[in-house]
């Protein structure tokens, strides 16, 4: 529960509305409690009307269907029709201000996760199942926007309401609300039991529903694969034993919830049992009126709900501090990777000279680095391979320069300035990057090349394409740049998307253009015009990562790394003249080239 009222500055920004729906709430309370003491006063009043009328009555029924009563009935009739009338108006507009606030409330929290996500470095993301980061932000923000909306409103209508009816209860009859009253505290303390139950239940639902969604995540993102290996059979007996166990957890939540309403209602039943009891007694003994056992019975009735939302709002504040703490542990993870007091906000552009200054690095919670000693300078305007077996650290050295990761040792300079003290925002905007995985978004061909800048035209977006060679493809299509793409761009080629990935880069026209291994499903003619482009271009320093000597054997200086650390470095004659590692590879593909020719 503590970590719900750390979110209670929500209630700050919208204080005028909480404060006006708490308003609206509570005279709308007075209204409804109203209603019974007219009851009381109508009956008390033909009452009267039998005892000392002129005409004499045998019974109430025949006062009340006296003309006399129909006078004195159709008066207290309007009051009553005035009171209900104003109780629904006030309600309603509680529900337009506290519930509507919530919404708003659920808005903020949502797009503050969803910024703070961004932020957060590879390395979150890499320990983190997606379907646990995916119901944080949903299926936890909605039961933490309960705290806010319903969780406040029957609160606050719990107080209020049962104030003012016990109040006027005391004032009424004082022994009478004593039996009327016996069974609540009764109550109270089962409610208490079940809320500690159901906020263990709670949590454990939680986290089994987001392995739950992870399961199902991971199974349709890979449904291609699935089917391949003929696997569906296997996946979703997994995603039964997932689900089995998200509806036994369920399940033993909804049996202490099945119990908890009928128990609800037996206690409410005695209340009323007991005040007819003692409230009859009292009626014969001309201790009280019948009007009044119709009022405290009435009274008891309005006290099911503040009563039963007592237990309901335990339930839901417990499910929503569940949530919140697992919210809470996501927006706690630091952002490590952003600006900080030492960035130096005059830099504006970056012209795209690059140098690595003894860098090491070491992924998180590993021993090992992945690069070690690193030195190396790129001028601006030169072109520049990386190239390596597998696992040698090509990618990792080439994330560190949009800062997608800090160095542990040394830095990483542009344009002569440690890129810590380039604004985060300036150094990104500057540099196209194409990942070894390439993603594209459920949308069409045109809006994931305009993506990579804000406001691209289309002769911009079609330019791009045709530096990618991938223009004559998309013109192939029926709806052209209009052509929506499956999820992850799955309607097209591995060299389709990869060229699309390079067009939505070069669309920025950026500074520093950085190519992690993303021409490898390129055939080499393609891949020899798309080089040529770049050769073309001048300005821009390019970084291009491959395992295939072909497409770097033109670059002005190439890096050969080895267990992260540069073991070669030269243009592509000086290696090869060398005859060290990197002549031994260009070889091997070259036998490799020929057998496949064969």
């Amino acid at each position: 529960m503590r970590e719900l009222f750390k979110l209670n500055h929500y209630f700050v920004r919208y204080k005028w509305s909480i404060i006006l729906g708490t308003l609206f709430l509570t005279v709308s309370n007075m209204f409804l409690v109203w209603i019974p003491v007219l009851i009381r006063q109508s009956m008390d009043a033909v009452e009267e009307l039998r005892a000392t009328g002129e005409h004499h009555y045998d019974t109430v029924f025949d006062a009340i269907f006296s003309p006399e009563a129909g006078v004195v009935l159709a008066e207290y009739s309007v009051y009553l029709i005035g009171a209900v009338l104003i109780y629904g108006v006030l309600l309603f507009l509680t529900r337009q201000t506290l519930i509507v606030t919530s919404r708003k409330i659920e808005y903020d929290i949502r797009n503050n996760i969803f910024t703070h996500l961004q932020k957060l470095p590879q390395s979150y993301f890499s320990r983190t199942n997606s379907g646990d980061i995916y119901v944080r932000a949903t299926e936890d923000v909605m039961r933490v926007r309960e705290y806010f909306g319903p969780g406040f409103m029957y609160t606050i209508n719990t107080i209020t309401r049962a104030g003012i009816i016990i109040t006027i209860m005391i004032l009424v009859n004082p022994e009478l609300t004593f039996w009327a009253l016996l069974p609540l505290p009764f109550l109270s303390v089962m409610a208490y039991w079940v809320s500690g139950f159901i906020h263990d239940r709670s949590n454990e639902i939680q986290e089994q529903y987001a392995r739950l969604a992870g399961r199902a995540q991971e199974a349709f993102s890979s449904i291609r694969l699935i089917k391949a290996y003929v696997r569906e059979t296997y996946e979703s007996k997994r995603f039964e034993a997932e689900s089995e166990q998200y509806r036994q957890s369920k399940l033993k939540l909804d049996v202490i919830e099945s119990l908890f309403h009928p128990l609800l209602s037996l206690f409410i039943g005695f209340s009323v049992v007991l005040v007819i009891w003692q409230g009859g007694m009292m009626v014969i003994e001309g201790m009280a009126t019948v009007g009044n056992l119709a009022e405290f019975i009435i009274y008891v009735t309005f006290l099911t709900w503040p009563v039963a939302s007592l237990g309901y709002t335990l339930n839901l504040l417990q499910r929503s501090a569940a949530s919140q703490k697992r919210i809470a542990m996501l927006m706690n993870e630091p952002e490590q990777i952003s600006d900080g007091d030492g960035s130096d906000h005059a830099i504006s552009h970056i012209r795209g000279d690059i140098e690595f200054h003894n860098v090491s690095f070491k992924y998180p919670d590993t021993a090992e680095y992945v690069l070690e000693n690193i030195n190396m300078r790129i001028p601006n305007g030169k072109t520049v391979g990386i190239v390596g077996r597998t696992g040698s650290g090509k990618t990792t050295l080439v994330q560190l320069i949009p800062r997608l990761f800090d160095p542990d040792k040394g830095e990483v300079r542009i344009d002569g300035n440690d890129i810590k003290k380039i604004p985060l925002l300036i150094l990104r905007k500057n540099i196209g990057y194409v990942p070894q995985e390439t993603f594209l978004f459920s949308d069409t061909v045109g809006e994931n090349i305009a993506f990579g800048k804000e406001s691209a035209g289309t002769d911009e977006i079609e330019t791009a394409a045709e530096k990618a060679q991938v223009l004559d493809n998309i013109m192939e299509f029926d709806k052209k740049f209009d052509t929506v793409l499956g999820e992850r761009g799955i309607t097209l080629s591995g060299g389709q998307k990869q060229r699309t990935a390079i067009a939505r880069a070069l669309i920025r026209k950026p500074s520093i253009l950085i190519l992690d291994d993303s021409l490898s499903a390129v055939d080499t003619k393609t891949e020899d015009k798309i080089n040529d482009y770049l050769r073309a271009e001048t300005g821009r320093t390019t970084l291009i990562v491959s395992h295939r000597i072909s497409s770097i054997n033109n670059a002005d200086h190439i890096y050969v790394l080895d267990e992260g650390k540069i073991i070669e470095q030269g243009t592509h004659q000086d290696l090869l003249k060398d005859g060290g590692y990197y002549a031994s590879m260009y070889k091997k593909q070259l036998i490799e080239k020929e057998l496949a020719e064969i």
